[in-house]
């Protein structure tokens, strides 16, 4: 009952502690249900079809690369043995490839691929009118598609713009042509569907109907099928057909799950961070209240207990608050997030009751965290403290905080170091984590530092008129642990801010320019509006590009990409030579075929390392096609802009690949719009290009750069608002006793709001140190990944921008309750 008692006395000072718990269980909450709610969804197009099989997919789950398809001839044979297992009434072997529709020259977001018109029973679509496609350059379309029965349409394939005639139409949206037509263009199968006796269909074409029999019978039905299909692939029933989701949607799946882990990792961690600084300033300026309660009996396991119990109402209140908060945010966050690509379209919130529980016992728990410290302080306060009135602080660092000042700066800089040897997603995450751990190192020994950086902040105004820079430097610099309270909100707001967006700008504006400059480009041509770039628009570009794909070691993937001639200008070899990339196919052999035939590579000197694929050696691979061959190492390539590991023949990858297509083509000249028309292409300058950040990687990184700066500056905004009402709050005696000693009521208030803004600059000068230094750590890994020098980004206007706004929040915060305190006395303030 002394807790609750003492947090309604003091519901105004811990307003602001109350509301950042509350913002972190929502967070926690809002995220917890879309974590769960991340699940794959079963493809539209094999919703009717009980029972489907796919290829062994790559063991890694982030490979995010389609499983090595099944050679034309082994799907055959599989589909005469599935066809004999009893009940299958279908068994429908998957073709599909590149098409994607075309209106007044422009490409029709959406459907990216035609598919087999017997597929579309797999589906449960029946034609809506016309008829079937029967042969080439026949096409049924859904009826979203807007194209009606005898109407010409043009579909933009691999090789380029194709015209197509509507023979049909179907509810819904797809692309459908004849069979044959789609097996030529396929390459290798992906899928295997099955129809069976239990299976029906209603009259919109949708999968239903099913009962516990029917269920118990398709089971059955994907037992005997797993038997005739042993180790050649994976039967999927029930949700476990969400494997089958296309590769782009899982990619932006697990891109949303990153998101959403990194929001709460970063709401923890600055949660427990603004609860144990706001709970040790509001410990310090209770020692009188708790040597007085000592002076009465109290032991310090009861003074203890007595603060823990307060942190733990405390949690349970913000608990309450932001519980419901998050339950109604998670639909909005949902939608947003499916609006700006971190999830897929099929993405819906699920709601779990084990997720708004867990979310407020983390609540408390983090309360508890962030309080652990301050309680412990508190149960040392002795009962001689009651009769304490100076704020002078004797020891401001005791030896427990110096100790684990120096433990979090030795892991800062084992994270520093480990950033400067990462490579990949591991960089960004080893400075994020020297970045926290400078920021607890730099709150934990600020105390130390911050009068030397005080008198060197005040030192200009040293030798002014007027007591105010004294006043100052003395009360901030005495007065240490307070100011270090008061300072640290400031510090990891500034911090966290400037890191994550000096870590977008360093990586993002490198990786931009780099990949034009390294190709000595000055301009190239992209995507408008479509998946990639066909033969026709490659041809039309002229310039440099690369035909990207990918080979399989086993069913692992690897990077591949098929390059002429006029790429080898840019890339510099080490042993071999890249002109026997292009020998002459041997008589006999098709392009691409046969586990006999040699199929010669180059490869980049790291991956000839790692992986043992030296010069002159050959070695057993599958083609995108699924068809075995075997390829010999004619060249290793130490330098230059490779695509990809291993490069291969243009010409071979298109055999292999007839639906691969080309990201971008890099150019000596500007190319006229007229000669990309109606291509799905554009041209851009390079510096254009590198700045643009056209690409959707670069355009989630942003929005998820916004995302992590608005979490952390709305977080220590919040905290410098709280801690500076606070520090006024409990202060109010000093200022009166100022205002006694002869000055004005503005001299009361601009000394104050120039302690504040000294505090406020102390603040954002240690959170810019811990910023740089985790930015050093990022272009230095970065430098040593890319073999260049990697310039430091310093995001000037967003660190202009948090100081100006926390100097403004924490100057207003500071004078409000203080207007009541300097009014002029009207007699001596009883003792």
């Amino acid at each position: 009952m002394i807790a609750l008692a003492s947090l309604r006395e003091r519901r105004r000072s811990l307003l602001g502690t109350l509301l950042t718990l509350a913002v972190a269980v929502a967070v926690l909450t809002v995220c917890g249900l879309l974590l769960v709610s991340a699940r794959p969804v079963t493809p539209a197009r094999y919703a009717a079809s009980p029972v489907l099989i796919r290829p062994v997919p790559p063991t890694s789950p982030e490979a995010f690369t389609e499983p090595r398809p099944w050679p034309a001839e082994q799907a055959a044979a599989l589909t005469v043995r599935l066809a004999a297992v009893p009940g299958v009434s279908q068994v429908v072997p998957v073709h599909r490839f590149h098409a994607q529709l075309l209106r007044d020259g422009s490409a029709v977001a959406g459907e990216q691929d035609a598919y087999n018109w017997s597929a579309a029973a797999l589906g449960g679509h029946v034609l809506a009118s016309g008829r079937a496609p029967a042969a080439t350059g026949e096409v049924v379309l859904g009826a979203a598609q807007a194209a009606p029965v005898g109407a010409r349409v043009v579909l933009l394939t691999a090789a380029g713009p194709e015209d197509y005639t509507v023979t049909g139409t179907v509810d819904g949206t797809g692309i459908w042509v004849a069979d044959g037509m789609a097996a030529a263009r396929g390459g290798g199968v992906p899928v295997i569907g099955l129809l069976t006796a239990s299976t029906s269909t209603d009259a919109d074409g949708a999968a239903g109907g099913h009962g516990g029999a029917g269920e118990a019978a398709d089971a059955d039905i994907a037992a005997a099928v797993a038997a005739v299909v042993g180790v050649d692939g994976v039967v999927l029933t029930g949700d476990g057909r969400g494997a089958l989701e296309p590769v782009g949607d899982a990619r932006t799946r697990w891109i949303g799950m990153q998101v959403l882990s990194a929001l709460c990792a970063l709401g923890l961690f600055v949660s427990v961070f603004i609860v144990a600084s706001t709970f040790a300033f509001a410990t310090r300026q209770r020692e009188r209240e708790l040597g007085l309660l000592r002076l009465l009996g109290a032991v310090p396991g009861q003074v203890r207990r007595w603060v823990l119990g307060e942190v733990v109402l405390l949690g349970l209140l913000g608990g309450a608050i932001g519980v419901p908060a998050g339950l109604l945010a998670a639909r909005p966050v949902a939608n947003w997030l499916v609006s700006t690509g971190f999830e897929p379209a099929s993405f819906t919130v699920l709601y779990q009751p084990v997720v708004p529980v867990a979310a407020l016992a983390a609540g408390v728990l983090v309360a508890l965290a962030g309080a652990w410290a301050a309680a412990r302080r508190a149960a040392r306060v002795g009962p001689l403290a009651a009769l304490r009135t100076a704020a002078v602080d004797d020891r401001p660092v005791t030896l427990v905080r110096m100790i684990g000042g120096g433990l979090a700066l030795a892991a800062a800089i084992a994270a520093g170091v480990a950033a400067t040897e990462a490579s990949g997603a591991d960089l960004g995450t080893y400075a994020l984590y020297a970045a926290m751990a400078l920021v607890t190192a730099a709150s934990l020994l600020a105390p130390v530092l911050l009068p030397a950086v005080v008198r060197l902040l005040t030192a200009p105004f040293a030798g002014g008129r007027g007591a105010t820079a004294l006043l100052v430097r003395q009360h901030v610099g005495t007065a240490a642990r307070r100011s270090a309270a008061a300072a640290a909100p400031v510090l990891l707001c500034v911090a966290f801010t400037v890191l994550i967006g000096g870590m977008v700008q360093t990586t993002t504006a490198y990786y931009g320019l780099n990949r034009v400059s390294a190709a000595n480009a000055t301009a190239v041509v992209v995507p408008d509006g479509a998946t990639g770039l066909s033969d026709a628009a490659v041809t039309a570009a002229g310039g440099r590009s690369a035909l990207p794909t990918t080979l399989y070691d086993g069913v692992e993937p690897l990077a591949a990409a098929g390059v002429t001639a006029a790429e080898h200008t840019v890339f510099h070899t080490a042993q071999g030579s890249l002109s026997a990339l292009h020998a002459a196919t041997p008589t006999g052999q098709e392009p691409g075929g046969g586990p006999g035939r040699l199929v010669p590579v180059a490869v980049a000197e790291g991956f000839a390392g790692s992986q043992g694929w030296v010069l002159d050696s050959t070695h057993q691979v599958f083609g995108p096609d699924g068809r075995a061959l075997t390829v010999v190492v004619v060249a290793v390539v130490d330098g230059g802009p490779l695509p990809a590991s291993i490069l291969l023949d243009r010409a071979a990858v298109r055999a292999m690949d007839p639906s691969a297509l080309t990201t971008v083509v890099y150019s000596g000249r500007l190319v006229p719009d007229s000669a990309l028309a109606g291509l799905g292409a554009r041209t851009l300058t390079a510096a254009a290009y590198a700045g643009s950040g056209q690409d959707e990687d670069d355009r989630l990184v942003w929005v998820f750069t916004a995302l992590l700066i608005g979490v952390s500056a709305g977080f220590g905004l919040l905290a410098v608002v709280n801690t500076m009402l606070m520090s006024t709050t409990g202060r109010a005696g000093d200022l009166r006793v100022l205002k006694l000693s002869g000055a004005t009521r503005a001299q009361v208030l601009g000394v104050l709001a120039a302690e504040t803004a000294t505090v406020v600059a102390t603040g954002a000068a240690l959170g810019l140190a811990v910023a740089v230094a985790a930015l050093a750590a990022l272009a230095r890994g970065l430098s040593t990944q890319l073999g260049v020098a990697v310039p430091m980004v310093i995001p000037w206007g967003t660190l202009a921008a948090t100081v100006g706004v926390c100097l403004v929040l924490a100057v207003a915060a500071a004078l409000l309750p203080a207007l009541g305190s300097a009014r002029p006395a009207r007699s001596a303030p009883r003792v």
